[in-house]
């Protein structure tokens, strides 16, 4: 990258930093695009991108291998430290035979886990001793920075082995109390499965996932969390019923007796999390939380999923909360407007 390039990206990153963009688009054609608050808007007074400065700067962040990777797969995602010691979860890709990329910030360190805004029974999912734990919710809702929250504040508090598995890895974390040791898949690691089969054989305590990819994934984490081990697992998914759904219809029908009785004995917990625009205009989080208890697991082995949901909006135990309720709660406390309770809500019609 000439030095010009280079000073032209140190600007539009350090503008983007100004501005508190979570996310930056460098697409051919347009000038740098941020989103703040939710809204996409151009970064002020810049030039529209071009073909080879979009090239020059995306393949400069890459190394061989990666470029190799960017050539044959046509994308890739990376997390790297740039120019301006900041952060980023890169996404590079072509469109209309241009590089493009969208750089979204990933945090020197995750929030305290006290400050995410997560009820009590899903903050207290970080200190289970074994079980799998899903953190869910649409895309942008932060799964990644709730589950590197629960590591962050173990390692403060809990001596214990962590391994993350991820692709790529986002936060970077010093060994406090724990020892923490964070494998990238493609370049530690092989798969997640081969990497899950390799972890059932060591002294760990706790794993974090960035996502399972395929059944035998699935399968391995489960047997993980069936031998003692906690599990955390992020899943891009609007409701609970979805991702268990999900789970178990990745199987042959002959197997999914077995992973729902897996699922039944082995799951702790989930969190469906959303991130909303409130009043005075910063963003909360909002979420739905289900701690199955006995009646939870016999529905999960029989596979009456959709009872689920009646469980969500009925009960009064503090370890369930449907996300309806909990966003009536926001609205009824001045945090979240009707209107965008009711897009966020599973039942808009609560909210009209």
């Amino acid at each position: 990258m000439n030095t010009a390039d280079q000073f032209t990206i140190q600007k539009i990153l350090s503008l983007a930093e100004t501005y508190h963009a979570t996310v930056l688009h460098l697409s051919v054609g347009n000038p740098p695009m941020i989103r703040v608050n939710e809204q996409l808007v151009a970064l002020p007074e810049q030039n529209v991108l071009t073909p080879s400065f979009v090239q020059e700067v995306v393949i400069s962040w890459l190394d061989p291998a990666e470029q190799e990777r960017l050539q044959r797969e046509k994308q890739i995602t990376v997390a790297k430290s740039l120019e301006n010691k900041k952060r980023f979860k890169i996404a590079v890709f072509y469109q209309q035979g241009h590089l493009s990329a969208a750089l979204t910030l990933i945090p020197l360190a995750p929030p305290p886990l006290n400050a995410l805004g997560l009820p009590a029974a899903a903050q207290q999912l970080a200190t289970v001793s074994a079980g799998l734990v899903l953190v869910i919710g649409t895309a942008n809702a932060e799964q990644s920075t709730t589950l590197a929250s629960f590591v962050d504040y173990l390692n403060q508090t809990a001596a214990k082995h962590i391994v993350t598995i991820e692709q790529p890895v986002e936060f970077l974390f010093n060994d406090q109390r724990c020892v923490i040791e964070q494998r990238e898949v493609g370049k530690d690691v092989a798969s997640v499965e081969s990497a899950l089969q390799f972890v059932a054989q060591e002294d760990v305590d706790v794993v974090m996932l960035s996502a399972l990819d395929s059944p035998q994934a699935y399968t391995a984490a489960l047997s993980l969390a069936a031998a003692g081990k906690t599990v955390f697992v992020p899943a891009i998914a609007s409701a609970i019923v979805g991702v268990l759904s999900d789970i178990i219809y990745r199987f042959t029908d002959i197997e999914q007796q077995q992973i729902r009785m897996m699922l039944a004995h082995t799951l702790v917990g989930v969190i469906n999390q959303r991130r909303v625009n409130t009043v005075s205009g910063d963003r909360a989080m909002i979420a739905e939380v289900m701690i199955p208890n006995e009646s939870i697991r016999t529905i999960i082995q029989k596979g009456d999923l959709l009872q689920l949901n009646n469980i969500l909006y009925t009960s009064r135990e503090p370890g369930i909360r449907s996300l309806d309720i909990a966003l009536a709660e926001a609205v009824s406390r001045g945090i979240v407007s009707r209107d965008v309770a009711m897009h966020f809500a599973q039942n808009p019609a609560l909210f009209r």
